[in-house]
């Protein structure tokens, strides 16, 4: 959930441009990838990916300086943010705000429109012409892609978004009683689209689409210096050094496949001892946090009773785990000293947003104590 008035959009004109800058940092760096068994020159594979990669993030750089050429809606959401952000008790009460949701819906899947578009028609396409490059699908499947991007939303303006995609110079062009879609501003990108469309099913392959990540067609999940390049160097040095001083305990990892890559959808990468979770970040270009799991919101309460008699330690501890004020099933007391507090224990953890390096020895002394390693 997005909490109004915390994360906004700070130096973008925009909460929606915010999303689309994410969008576009969070792109993999461009690694080309040569199919095996494949009908195509490794040459035109390589064209093919290049300018599906470079046509893609030029749309983000065009939506991100003009979004109403996109049809993006830029106004309303953060009209009706400036009436939240001062509110502190709607943040604690932890609850979902429809209209909030509804006005974020909107302009974040009207983003999502273009790259669903291109992904629908790969994954509905029958091949590749040889000569033309173009992607051939047959009538029925194109109908039946295109219905898929229907979303409640937005499904009033898809047209015109089309219509902003035909200005690009995609065009859709009935041959041989089949639909050809092609470009001639970027002639072999349907090539590299349907490289991506037919990697290998995994619960990693949507991502490395949206991620343009053809070095992920045959790979599995996500590396962490895969996550480390999409973020600030400060931000990759802090997980670098966790990742040293967490590595005596030998922990295992995974990451979270993601689900779309436009504001609050970042990375998250949880750490496991002996399948519970211990430790787990969550990573967006402009934002970072870690997370230490106590898997019952009654281990909060005796770990910190275990913390007392080191006050500085106590103090950050308790710091770590925000009052939530909601009167949902989830909700949870526990005490910090004297003092009785509600969570949320749905995670029952501590959060360390932005941390520093001077917290990255509490957090091991903390999990340590509490893991008994």
């Amino acid at each position: 959930m997005n909490i109004p008035g915390v994360k906004n959009y700070a130096e973008h004109k925009s909460s929606a441009q915010k999303s689309i800058w994410h969008s576009m940092m969070m792109l993999s760096r461009f690694e080309e990838v040569s199919i095996k068994k494949c009908e195509f020159k490794k040459a035109d594979l390589i064209a093919g990916e290049k300018d599906f990669y470079q046509f893609i993030k030029n749309i983000y750089k065009d939506m991100y300086a003009d979004p109403a050429k996109y049809v993006i809606p830029v106004k309303e959401y953060d009209d009706y943010i400036k009436t939240k952000k001062d509110d502190s008790t709607f943040v604690k009460m932890h609850k979902t705000d429809a209209i909030e949701c509804n006005l974020r819906n909107t302009f974040q899947q009207a983003i999502e429109f273009y790259p669903k578009y291109f992904y629908a028609m790969g994954l509905a396409a029958d091949g590749i012409c040889k000569k033309t490059f173009s992607l051939i699908i047959s009538k029925s499947k194109y109908a039946k892609a295109l219905s898929s991007l229907d979303k409640p939303h937005i499904r009033g303006e898809n047209k015109q978004r089309l219509q902003a995609l035909e200005n690009l110079g995609i065009k859709v062009k009935e041959v041989d009683g089949k639909i050809n879609l092609f470009c001639k501003e970027a002639p072999k990108m349907f090539l590299g689209l349907y490289v991506l469309c037919s990697a290998p099913e995994s619960k990693f392959k949507y991502m490395n689409y949206l991620r343009l990540d053809y070095k992920g067609y045959y790979r599995g999940m996500p590396e962490i210096d895969d996550i480390k390049l999409t973020l600030p160097a400060k931000n990759a040095v802090l997980i670098d050094s966790i990742i040293k001083v967490l590595a005596e305990i030998k922990l295992k990892y995974k990451v979270k496949p993601l689900r779309s890559i436009i504001s609050s959808h970042g990375w998250k990468v949880e750490y496991t001892l002996k399948g519970k979770n211990v430790f787990g970040f969550f990573a967006e270009p402009d934002y970072l946090a870690f997370y230490i799991y106590f898997n019952d919101a009654k281990n909060i309460t005796q770990m910190s009773q275990k913390l007392e008699n080191d006050s500085v330690l106590f103090k950050w501890f308790c710091d770590k785990f925000p009052e939530r004020l909601c009167k949902c099933r989830s909700n949870r007391a526990v005490m910090f000293g004297s003092e009785k507090r509600r969570i949320c224990g749905l995670s029952n953890r501590a959060e360390i947003i932005n941390p520093d390096n001077d917290d990255l020895q509490k957090i091991t002394t903390v999990i340590q104590m509490f893991r008994c390693v």
